[in-house]
C-alpha cells in the first residue's frame, strides 16, 4: 500500500510506500506521516522559507537558552539576512557560507567573531539537519586561528594610578548625586574580581536566589544560583580579603538589598547591567585610560577609499577585573586563582594570568639570581663577573603601583574618599 501527501514545501503531492499490505499497519503508517507533516519533519530541503525556520528555531530552541545566547543568535541571523539574504534555508550552502564570512571581514569583524558566528549558525543547522529539514549540513568555511600572544586580551589590567584617575573621572561622568555609588562600584570590582554582571547582581540577602555574600560562616563567601552564573553551576566560593574587608566595614543593620547600588545619574532609577558597562567605558575615556591600541583598515563608504584608522579601547570594567586577576596569579597558586576568578577551566588562568607578563617574569627571575648571589656572598664564595651584561641597564624597577601598597589605592580606599562611609553604603 502506498501513502500520498503534499508536500509542505513545494506545494506539489508526493508518494511513498507504506512498506506493509495490511490495512491496520498501513494505517498506522498514516498516522505517523501526518504527525511528521504537522511536526514540519518532512519539508524539502532548499524549499523551507529562511524566515519560517528563523521563526521555528526561535520558538522552539532559544526559549531554553540563557538570554546572552538568544541575543547571539538574534545577531548572526541577522547578519545572515543583511549580507547574504537566503530565500531558502537550503540556499545557505558552502558557497554562501564563504560568501558570509568574507563579508563579515571586509566589515572589519575580527576572526574570532566571525568564528563565533559561523559556530552559532552552524548549531542551528545541525538541529535543522536532525528535523530533516535538510538532507545535511554544508561544509562550512576554515577560519585562521586569531594569534594568542599580545592578542590574548581584549585589554588589559589597569594600574592603582589609573584607577585613581577613574575615580577622579566619575563624577564629571555621572555628577556629584550618583558618584559615590559609581566609586563604590569601580572600587569593589578592582578588589573583588567580580564581573560587571556579578557585582550588579550581588545581593545581602541570606534568602535571596541568585548571587549572595554569604556572612554566616568562618570567612565571607560568595554562594551562586546555577541560573545567575556564567558556570551554570551551584557554587560556594571564597572571597578576596581586601574584599571582605570592605564588606566587613558595612554595618550588620545595613546589609539588605543590592551591594552595589548604581542608579541612573538623572532619573535615579536602577540601571541594568549593559547601561552601567557604557557609563563605565565613559568614564575609562574621560580619564583617558587607554587598555588598547591598534591600527584597523577601512573603506570609506564615500570615496571608497580604504583608509587605516586607529581603534583605542579605554579602560572598562572587565579590566578592573584584570587587575585582579593579574594581582593574585603573583600570590596564590593557579588552581586557587581559578576559584577566585571562577574560571569554568584551569586552562583559562592559565592562557590569561599565568606567565603572560614578561617584564614581570623577568623582575623576578632577577631578583632570584641577585637573591642566589648574595646568599653566596654571604656564604664566603667570590660573586662571579659577568662582563656580558651591564648591570645598571638591568636595575630593579620602582615599587609596582598595581599591589596592595599602593599610595593612591590606599588613598581611594580611606573613608569618605570614595564613598565607603558605613553609614551609608
Amino acid at each position: 500500500m502506498s501513502l500520498r501527501w503534499v508536500d509542505p514545501g513545494t506545494g506539489r503531492p508526493k508518494f511513498k510506500s507504506s512498506k506493509t499490505r495490511n490495512k491496520k499497519a498501513a494505517e498506522r503508517a498514516a498516522a505517523a506521516l501526518e504527525h511528521d507533516l504537522r511536526d514540519g519533519k518532512l519539508a524539502t530541503n532548499a524549499r523551507m522559507d529562511w524566515q519560517d525556520f528563523v521563526v521555528k528555531f526561535s520558538e522552539q530552541v532559544l526559549p531554553g537558552r540563557a538570554a546572552k545566547t538568544r541575543a547571539m543568535f538574534e545577531t548572526v541571523f541577522n547578519a545572515i539576512d543583511r549580507l547574504v539574504k537566503p530565500d531558502r534555508l537550503g540556499h545557505l550552502n558552502a558557497t554562501r557560507l564563504d560568501e558570509f564570512s568574507a563579508l563579515l571581514r571586509k566589515e572589519g569583524k575580527a576572526e574570532a567573531t566571525i568564528k563565533t558566528y559561523l559556530a552559532h549558525l552552524r548549531g542551528s543547522l545541525v538541529w535543522a539537519a536532525k528535523l530533516k529539514w535538510i538532507r545535511q549540513v554544508p561544509e562550512f568555511p576554515e577560519i585562521l586561528r586569531a594569534p594568542k600572544g599580545d592578542g590574548a586580551m581584549k585589554g588589559r589590567p589597569v594600574t592603582g594610578e589609573e584607577l585613581w584617575k577613574l575615580l577622579n573621572a566619575t563624577r564629571k561622568v555621572v555628577g556629584p548625586a550618583v558618584a559615590k555609588h559609581y566609586r563604590r562600584l569601580l572600587v569593589g570590582l578592582w578588589w573583588s574580581g567580580l564581573r560587571l554582571g556579578e557585582a550588579v547582581a550581588l545581593r545581602w540577602d541570606g534568602m535571596s536566589v541568585g548571587l549572595v555574600v554569604d556572612m554566616t560562616g568562618r570567612r565571607p563567601m560568595l554562594r551562586i544560583d546555577a541560573a545567575a552564573e556564567k558556570g551554570n553551576r551551584n557554587r560556594l566560593l571564597p572571597l578576596a580579603p581586601e574584599f571582605c574587608r570592605l564588606l566587613a566595614r558595612v554595618p550588620a543593620d545595613k546589609r539588605r538589598g543590592r551591594v552595589f547600588s548604581v542608579p541612573h545619574p538623572k532619573s535615579g532609577r536602577p540601571l541594568p547591567c549593559d547601561e552601567v558597562s557604557k557609563i563605565i567605558c565613559d568614564i575609562g575615556r574621560k580619564a583617558g585610560v587607554k587598555v588598547r591600541s591598534k591600527v584597523k583598515s577601512k573603506i570609506d563608504p564615500a570615496t571608497g577609499e580604504r583608509r587605516h584608522v586607529e581603534v583605542v579601547k579605554f579602560a572598562s570594567a572587565h579590566d578592573l577585573r584584570r587587575s585582579f586577576g593579574e594581582r593574585w596569579s603573583e600570590r596564590v597558586l593557579p588552581k586557587v586563582l581559578m576559584e577566585l576568578m571562577r574560571h569554568e577551566s584551569i586552562g583559562t588562568t592559565l592562557r590569561f594570568y599565568v606567565g603572560q607578563n614578561a617584564a614581570r617574569t623577568a623582575d623576578a627571575a632577577w631578583a632570584a639570581y641577585e637573591l642566589a648571589q648574595a646568599r653566596q656572598l654571604g656564604a664566603g664564595k667570590s660573586r662571579p663577573v659577568n662582563t656580558s651584561v651591564n648591570s645598571q641597564a638591568f636595575e630593579p624597577p620602582e615599587a609596582d603601583p598595581r599591589n596592595d601598597t599602593s599610595p593612591c589605592i590606599a588613598k581611594a580606599c580611606k573613608v569618605g574618599a570614595t564613598g565607603f562611609e558605613p553609614a551609608t553604603f
